[in-house]
């Protein structure tokens, strides 16, 4: 490890931007993917149906198995109309965790998500 690291330290001595643009691509891919991560994270916990939020964007765009939309309406014991209205939550609640606060605020962002839907319900 140590002679890897050494001939890293090296290549980067010697100005090898193709291997600096790489550890550079590499360190954004990172950056992206825990930010991505956070904001599942903070779906899953929404209180009330976060966890069926998360099983629906994980089956629907995450995991390994493709599912048909007649598939996924089974594995998540709802109707088509359900699923889309869900699937439109969760991709709400995805799109304000990746474009807005830190994780810091992850209570403050999920109280916010209960009381708009308390306010929707009223409507």
């Amino acid at each position: 490890m140590d002679m890897l690291l050494e001939q890293l330290d090296l290549q980067l001595a010697m100005g090898n931007r193709k291997l600096e643009t790489r550890l550079e691509g590499a360190k954004k891919t990172r950056i992206l993917l825990d930010r991505v991560h956070d904001a599942l994270t903070v779906l899953k916990q929404k209180p009330g149906n976060g966890k069926k939020l998360y099983k629906l964007i994980y089956l629907t765009y995450i995991g390994p198995e493709k599912f048909t939309h007649t598939e996924l309406l089974y594995q998540l014991d709802v109707s088509s109309r359900h699923y889309y209205r869900l699937r439109q939550q969760a991709i709400s609640i995805l799109s304000l965790r990746l474009w807005s606060a830190p994780s810091a605020d992850i209570e403050l962002v999920l109280d916010m998500l209960a009381l708009l839907e308390e306010l929707e319900g009223t409507l």
